[in-house]
């Protein structure tokens, strides 16, 4: 797996994955969505492959520091393993989710944080 930042402008940091997120590459994703983050960040996922429940541990975990600290994250995924396990474990009920990139770089900075349930 595969993941890079870029700083789309001042307020929104953008980072994607490509490839497989599971438990022995999830710590990668971990690691990239612990420092130096802006006050927007999109988790985008359309290079994603497969998304393990580690994974999906590390997007809810940046979610909650984030709405802890005020900022906004939002998910950009459209292939259906992705999206699938979002859904099943109801991620997409407490963080936004997109299907374009395009879309969550123009939306998630409008959105407030969404308090966890």
């Amino acid at each position: 797996m595969q993941v890079r930042r870029t700083r789309w402008n001042d307020d929104v940091l953008v980072i994607s994955a490509d490839g497989e997120i599971d438990l022995a590459t999830a710590g990668r994703l971990e690691r990239e969505l612990r420092h130096d983050l802006p006050v927007t960040t999109v988790v985008d996922l359309t290079g994603v492959t497969f998304l393990g429940v580690a994974g999906l541990r590390v997007i809810e975990s940046a979610a909650a520091r984030a709405r802890t600290e005020r900022r906004a994250v939002g998910v950009v995924a459209c292939t259906r393993p992705v999206l699938r396990l979002l859904q099943l474990f109801g991620v997409d009920a407490h963080i936004p989710v997109y299907q374009y990139l395009a879309n969550a770089i123009r939306e998630v900075p409008k959105a407030s944080p969404v308090p966890h349930r």
